[in-house]
């Protein structure tokens, strides 16, 4: 649980670099939506990379949202290189 609750923290501290809206997380992921593109489009170059995240736009109340589930230190750095290159 303590290295869940480690790397998700370092996740977050990734993401506030970016330009994206996060939710608190207890879980094993973490919901996030960017606001310097369109999360489909996001979401759809994030698959071009090979890096899977959950598209929640088909969700009540979660227009535009991507939900990143927590991995191990290599996959999150992959992911948030991506993402970073994605929104900048």
């Amino acid at each position: 649980v303590a290295a869940l609750v480690d790397a998700r923290s370092r996740l977050v501290t990734g993401l506030a670099d970016l330009p994206v809206e996060v939710w608190p997380s207890g879980a094993n992921f973490v919901l996030f939506r960017p606001t310097a593109a369109d999360g489909d489009e996001v979401w759809q170059q994030l698959v071009d990379r090979s890096v899977l995240v959950r598209n929640c736009a088909s969700w009540p109340r979660l227009a535009g949202c991507l939900r990143g589930t927590i991995g191990t230190p290599d996959e999150d750095d992959r992911f948030l290189a991506a993402l970073r290159e994605i929104l900048t």
